[in-house]
């Protein structure tokens, strides 16, 4: 969309034009003013008044002057289209749209204004309306630049890869003197893990525009993904260079190629860059390449346990859970991260006076503070507000600290069973820091670790006395930013305290909690009307797609072969994770058919469907968590594998405080040889269904007033040894009657 001007014939406003187009807007300004003075109903001279003040950042009076030049004249749709362009820019997209819209309603085969309304109709988030545009725009012009450039890169965006590939490919052929074309299919053809053709094709666009940080940024990506550290290194350099602050606004867009998950800390390291992209092939259970992940991720933890540095992606922490790495191996990912965060925080002070704890306090309650970014419609959020509601009034306040801002009924929920409760989403690390200092919190209680949204560098900056983790990432902060760690004995062996920087506290049966008021729905639907088959054993896994890896899912397909009429249930991760999972099943000569994935259905609703599945088989590496507790609450039992991180073993951990000791198999083959006989003995299943029917309201795992008591006397025995002036120290909470709380 553009302001340039046009129109009839009149030296001075021709004159006024050119100047405009050369960059001298101050001058065609008072050209055109002094035309308009002479011809006051001028509709080309108010709108090049208008042009010339947008050129000059003026753009309420240049709305003003386009708007008289489209009372003069409503025909000039150069005009409108200015006004639309200001429109726009003034965040007013809706007016904009309509500016468009009349535009077309006038010209109605005008290729340029439904590219107009294609890209307005993406500011306002309607990416199938936009898309919609754009095919009728080339539709009528079927080489048209701006269709194809703007089509391409918003079928980018939503992962329609093989046709924004095909869009691409003929938008480079068609205008090959086009930076921007051959940019736009680098982009994609990273994004499609073709590096050697992106940077093919994005060495094209530099020829044509050598300074173009952002096709330097890129073209440091694709080497980065070919293993060409020094040259993506000098890429970066160069990018830089050019353009500083263009070179950092594509921290967002390299983040979308490579899967980075805070763009913001993206690292410019060809190794995190290469890894954070196999991590997300993971994530869509694209195994390809897991070897050269999981080689990656050990070299790497090796080279941090040798010297450690910064690492600033969070999510390669965060998905290695899901593989087979060693505990070490998970910690030194995790020291990384860590370190990163304490650098942040070095940079940064508290203007206010940190770790005041209960000084100057006299009610003798001891004040918690719970951080996390999932106080909103997420699946820990169910578990954070009945523990809060609970708690001791009388012993404790209670204060909530939001990180990333979200709305709905768990929110408020959250909100109602807090004393205070603060939404710190837009605030920097320094200020939610002094936040919680000038709060008074005493202990401040992690409820996510290394997540998105996640702020590690808070704690760094030690805004209460002592700092706690809870829930939240199964594995360790990797250094001194937490104090103590919330788990039990059975889900992290005491042995295994080596592989923690936080001291450990041994909640009694279970550390994990479940809402014990969680409803479930009366959906009187059978298997048919989700998909499954009216007879034969279902297997279910509602686990995140990330959770399974080639070992778990070799074994599913191994029970599928030996169990007639059988099907996998899994959760529905979108077109990707489905297409590779079937790809993966007819590799072990497995039907597509008998995988079935569920769409994200209401909380209530989801554990009424578990009605319609046999047996919950839990994935091995890192194991189930609320599905797990999910599946047990509905009356689905759950089939568990012990492993050797907390991760692996979390799993297991449920169904043991489920009472249910015989789910849990000790390696690979047992847990195969469970689920098969689960599935071939009807009757030794139909006896487990029944024993977990009838202990749900007596089992250690949902007994919700419990773990509250045990937790509230961990922070307490946390809090007396600060007061004392004692060193934090791993300690076993001792079990405690029903009274109280």
């Amino acid at each position: 969309m553009g302001t340039d001007p046009g129109g009839l014939a009149n030296p001075a406003l021709d004159q006024a034009a050119a100047l405009l187009r050369q960059g001298e807007p101050a001058q065609a300004e008072a050209i055109a003013l002094r035309a308009a003075k002479d011809d006051p109903v001028s509709a080309r001279a108010w709108f090049i008044i208008g042009a010339a003040r947008h050129s000059q950042g003026n753009l309420d009076a240049a709305l003003s002057a386009i708007e008289r030049a489209l009372a003069l004249d409503p025909d000039l749709h150069e005009a409108r289209r200015a006004f639309a362009a200001i429109l726009l820019e003034l965040k007013r997209p809706n007016e904009a749209l309509a500016q468009v819209e009349e535009l077309l309603r006038r010209r109605p085969a005008a290729t340029d204004f439904l590219v107009d309304a294609g890209f307005i109709l993406e500011e306002l988030g309607e990416p199938a309306a936009a898309l919609a545009r754009y095919n009728e725009a080339l539709q009528r012009t079927p080489g048209d630049f701006r269709g194809l450039l703007n089509r391409g890169a918003l079928l980018a965006r939503l992962g329609r890869l093989e046709e924004a590939l095909r869009n691409n490919q003929a938008l480079a052929r068609s205008h090959v003197g086009s930076a921007a074309a051959h940019y736009n299919l680098a982009d994609v053809l990273l994004r499609l893990d073709r590096p050697a053709e992106a940077l093919a094709s994005v060495e094209r666009s530099l020829r044509l525009r050598p300074d173009d940080a952002n096709a330097l940024m890129l073209r440091g990506l694709a080497l980065a993904m070919l293993e060409r550290d020094a040259e993506a290194h000098a890429a970066f350099a160069r990018a830089r260079e050019a353009d500083a602050a263009a070179a950092g606004n594509f921290r967002t867009a390299a983040a979308a190629a490579v899967g980075i998950a805070v763009p913001q800390r993206l690292t410019l390291d060809p190794r995190q860059i290469r890894l954070a992209r196999l991590l997300e092939r993971q994530k869509v259970c694209d195994w390809r390449e897991r070897g050269r992940l999981i080689d990656g991720l050990r070299a790497l933890a090796a080279d941090l346990r040798s010297k450690p540095f910064p690492l600033e992606e969070m999510g390669l922490y965060h998905t290695a859970l899901s593989l087979p790495l060693k505990a070490a191996d998970q910690q030194a990912l995790a020291r990384g991260i860590a370190l990163a965060a304490v650098e942040r925080a070095a940079a940064l002070s508290i203007n206010a006076p940190a770790a005041i704890g209960s000084a100057g306090r006299t009610d003798g309650r001891i004040r918690l503070g719970f951080i996390s970014p999932n106080f909103r419609d997420h699946p820990s959020a169910k578990l954070h507000w009945r523990h809060l509601a609970l708690r001791d009034r009388t012993r404790f306040e209670t204060f909530g600290y939001s990180l990333h801002r979200g709305e709905g009924p768990l929110k408020q929920r959250i909100v109602e069973a807090c004393d205070e409760f603060r939404e710190l989403s837009g605030l920097d690390s320094r200020e939610i820091a002094a936040r919680i200092a000038r709060d008074g919190i005493d202990i401040l209680v992690d409820l996510a670790g290394h997540l998105e949204h996640s702020r590690p560098e808070v704690f760094a900056l030690r805004p209460a006395p002592v700092r706690a983790s809870y829930l939240g990432l199964p594995g360790t902060m990797g250094r001194e930013l937490i104090d103590y760690r919330i788990t039990d004995a059975y889900t992290t062996p005491p042995e295994e305290e080596s592989c923690w920087s936080e001291k450990l506290v041994f909640l009694p049966d279970t550390f994990w909690i479940y809402n014990d008021r969680e409803a479930i729905a009366e959906v009187k639907a059978g298997r048919r009307e989700f998909g499954l088959p009216e007879r034969g054993f279902v297997f279910c896994c509602f686990n995140t797609n990330y959770k399974i890896e080639p070992d778990v899912f070799a074994a599913w397909m191994r029970l599928l072969a030996h169990v007639p009429g059988s099907v996998l249930w899994l959760l529905d991760g979108g077109e990707a994770v489905r297409r590779n999972l079937q790809r993966e099943a007819a590799s072990h000569g497995v039907a597509a058919e008998r995988l079935v994935f569920a769409p994200r259905l209401p909380h209530a609703e989801h554990l009424a469907r578990h009605a319609c599945a046999d047996l919950f088989i839990d994935t091995f590496y890192c194991g189930a968590h609320t599905t797990a507790t999910d599946a047990l609450w509905a009356g689905l039992p759950v089939l568990a594998c012990l492993g050797d991180t907390m991760a692996s073993r979390i799993g297991a951990g449920i169904v043991r405080a489920a009472g249910l000791p015989e789910l849990i198999a000790p390696d690979c083959a047992a847990y195969e040889a469970t689920a098969l006989r689960l599935a071939t003995q009807p009757q030794e299943l139909a006896e487990l269904r029944a024993r977990l029917a009838r202990s749900r309201s007596t089992c250690v795992l949902f007994d919700t007033a419990q773990r509250v008591r045990e937790l509230d006397l961990a922070f307490e025995t946390m809090w007396q040894r600060h007061r004392a002036g004692l060193p934090p120290e791993s300690f076993a909470v001792p079990r405690t009657s029903g009274a109280g709380a």
